[in-house]
């Protein structure tokens, strides 16, 4: 015996990821008022004395009160966020209406609807030609101080600009493609896309093994490709655009094996019969 006592329930959780914007508007549309009710208590708790200064040198006093209410405005709309997330699980929950699954496979992936709430333990992994785009582009904010020739870094710096038009552009809304692997499983592949604006923990620890709570958004079949890089926004991809996309990726495959990052095609084009979900929470 190793003398360790394991906890009988994990209770506290560490979120990477909430779409508290799903979880709100699902939650008002199955249980009207429960919203309301959340705030109310939130808003209660709230004026009933939460300290926002706690721990938070120089937020008390005079001059401070712009920052302490900024504080508490988002002690507020984080707890409301994580309580609408509680209620809804537990709504679901109680109605069944979140699958599971043991081992998975092909069989498992065949019996899946697109709508299915799925709840399950996976590995979570960065798209390979997502860590390629962002490795070379942190490489070239650094090109110089590495010695690279003022060339090379007028060539890297151009090419660079190209990748961060492709990740969404510096004011646009980005995201994460992550590959979902249930038990460390890679087939049938299962891809997620982490919107930036919902990401809670640290990029750094973003891959591991992770409780998944999504919905299945598409189910490819046949001919369906899904590419991880988008050029032409706001609208559903174009075969002109995934084989544009394809054709300038293959030739990044050979020098990103030079930054660590090993891609091959199928990282490019995802097929089927890969699942594309919907992440809804990730967390441990």
């Amino acid at each position: 015996m190793s003398g360790y006592n394991a906890p009988k329930r994990h209770v506290h959780k560490e979120f990477l990821y909430l779409n508290h914007d799903t979880v709100i508007n699902s939650l008002s549309a199955l249980e009207a008022g429960k919203v309301d009710e959340i705030i109310q208590k939130v808003n209660e708790a709230k004026e009933g004395g939460v300290d926002v200064s706690l721990g938070m040198s120089g937020v008390r006093g005079g001059g401070k009160k712009t920052k302490a209410s900024t504080v508490e405005e988002e002690l507020v709309r984080t707890r409301t966020h994580f309580s609408a997330y509680d209620a809804w699980y537990r709504y679901l929950s109680s109605e069944g209406a979140i699958g599971t699954f043991g081992e998975w496979s092909e069989d498992v992936r065949s019996e899946l609807a697109v709508g299915d709430t799925l709840e399950f333990s996976a590995d979570l992994v960065l798209s390979p030609i997502h860590k390629l785009l962002r490795t070379f582009i942190a490489y070239s904010e650094n090109a110089k101080a590495l010695g690279a020739s003022p060339k090379d870094i007028t060539e890297v710096k151009s090419t660079a600009s190209m990748m961060i038009g492709w990740l969404g552009g510096k004011s646009n809304k980005t995201n994460l493609p992550m590959y979902v692997l249930p038990g460390g499983t890679d087939e049938p592949r299962i891809l997620a896309a982490l919107h930036d604006a919902y990401v809670i923990g640290d990029r750094e620890s973003m891959e591991g093994t992770f409780t998944v709570v999504g919905q299945v958004s598409r189910l490819l079949t046949g001919d369906d490709v899904v590419s991880t890089i988008r050029v032409i926004r706001d609208v559903p991809p174009t075969p002109l655009e995934v084989t544009t996309i394809n054709e300038a990726m293959t030739s990044f495959i050979e020098p990103a094996r030079a930054l660590g990052v090993e891609i091959d095609a199928s990282d490019i084009n995802i097929s089927a019969p890969a699942v594309i979900l919907r992440p809804i929470a990730i967390f441990q």
